[in-house]
């Protein structure tokens, strides 16, 4: 038998080989996952933060091009300048988190604790807060905007005979509904992780509990919340991380027309980054280096405020008596 055989069937033998199928069958299964993280996350927010310290000029030579230099803090100087005069974005932004997490979370653990519990009409309120993330999100966002719109009109008009713009155009009201919908919309996924984080307690404890004489209300707030707590800490870290980054829905709502009293950071953002070039033809837009370093200040805010708000909450948080 000869090397060539020896190799051959050695490699059969390697390959036949129980654990090496695993091997191979679990990087099949990561190989794309850590593909897609490397480029969308890692090169995307790597390329973020060269691109903030470079300033690109036309080369209005023959061969075309830019002309790329390093900006220093030239970029970082412009969008602290933009951000300061936008201050009203920061309004927008923290009422968005307000309502969208303090009321929304509130309201959602309530809603999760009576449908855990099985209390009258809890699978009637499953199905009704479910129903946003059952449809597709830009369908819902255009029925939400007829009827916030048209059929609020009609009625009015109708019924009461008032002339009236509807909730999403009237300037008194249209932050008031899209706050509204930015909090029903995610009801959803919210009242799915908790229920879901309550089915895992064990049911002893409860009992236990039950058998001391707790109450309805003593049982949420002495077990089941301290339970689910790492839950609820991982949804509002989620949510404060994302201030700066939520739109309101306010493209699917408006496209790129949105008023700009209206406007979060996010809006803002991704709005600029659509409309921007590396050299932009309007003043009025940033280019794409001003806007990296737009982004790198907010996270530079954000990111010490997120990690401390879960250190604090996971050592300060309720438990189990």
């Amino acid at each position: 038998m000869n090397v060539k055989t020896k190799g051959k069937e050695g490699l059969a033998s390697f390959l036949g080989r129980r654990e090496t199928k695993r091997m191979i069958f679990f990087a099949c299964l990561v190989i794309l996952p850590i593909v897609q993280f490397s480029i969308c996350y890692v090169y995307v927010n790597f390329n973020s933060f060269v691109l903030a310290f470079k300033s690109y000029a036309l080369n209005k030579g023959a061969e075309g091009g830019y002309n790329i230099a390093f900006a220093g803090w030239d970029n970082f100087k412009t969008a602290i300048d933009l951000i300061s005069e936008r201050m009203f974005m920061f309004e927008n932004s923290f009422h968005l988190f307000f309502w969208t997490t303090i009321i929304g979370f509130t309201l959602a653990l309530l809603f999760s604790y009576y449908i855990y519990k099985k209390y009258p009409l809890a699978n009637l309120f499953r199905v009704i807060l479910f129903v946003p993330k059952i449809m597709s999100g830009v369908v819902f966002c255009l029925l939400f905007r007829y009827i916030a719109n048209d059929v609020y009109m009609y009625v009015a008009k109708e019924w009461f005979s008032i002339e009236t713009l509807g909730i999403l155009d009237d300037p008194n009201t249209r932050l008031g509904g899209l706050l509204f919908f930015s909090v029903w919309v995610g009801f959803g996924v919210n009242v799915l992780m908790f229920t879901g984080s309550m089915s895992g307690i064990d049911e002893s404890v409860v009992e236990s509990a039950q058998l001391d004489g707790a109450n309805a209300v003593q049982e949420f707030i002495h077990i089941t919340l301290p339970l689910i707590w790492p839950t609820f800490v991982s949804f509002l870290t989620v949510n404060l991380a994302g201030i700066f980054t939520d739109q309101m829905h306010l493209h699917t709502m408006y496209g790129t027309g949105a008023p700009s009293k209206l406007w979060t950071f996010g809006y803002y953002l991704y709005v600029n980054s659509a409309r921007s070039e590396l050299v932009p033809d309007a003043a009025s837009v940033p280019s794409f280096s001003v806007l990296s370093a737009m982004g790198l200040c907010m996270t530079a805010v954000m990111m010490p405020l997120v990690m401390g708000t879960r250190k604090l909450l996971r050592k300060y948080g309720p438990s189990v008596n």
